[in-house]
């Protein structure tokens, strides 16, 4: 079976071609149900998976950096308005929880760009 992506350049894929990529590459990463086909696809565009997981890397570093700091902006309003330590207390425990789901999913990313570069190797050693 074949798909957009494999029987394209790259050059020549759309915006949203790349991004529904990216969809399989991001449920991949996050382990789960991957299709045979997608899996496939995936193991027949390895330049463009692995160019994927690396966006998706910078994205959630990105998204980790403007957390952090819209808590930090959060908890300075709160010790403002003089709220309790309590309520402090809730929103760094949940800023803790979300950076520590965020930490585990980049470990994630990099097992699997990890895996896709032993596979680039493979290939290349296949090809000489």
């Amino acid at each position: 079976m074949s798909d957009v992506w494999t029987d394209s350049y790259i050059k020549d894929l759309s915006e949203q071609d790349i991004e529904n990529f990216q969809e399989i590459v991001v449920k991949d990463v996050k382990s789960k149900s991957v299709s045979d086909e997608e899996k496939t696809a995936l193991k027949n565009n390895l330049e463009l998976w692995l160019y994927c997981l690396q966006i998706t890397r910078r994205e959630v570093e990105w998204r980790l950096a403007q957390f952090k700091t819209n808590i930090k902006i959060k908890i300075n309003e709160q010790l403002t308005n003089k709220a309790s330590d309590i309520s402090i207390k809730e929103l760094r425990v949940a800023e803790e929880k979300w950076r520590n789901n965020a930490m585990k999913f980049l470990n994630s990313i990099e097992k699997k760009t990890l895996y896709v570069k032993l596979l680039l190797d493979e290939e290349e050693l296949i090809e000489e």
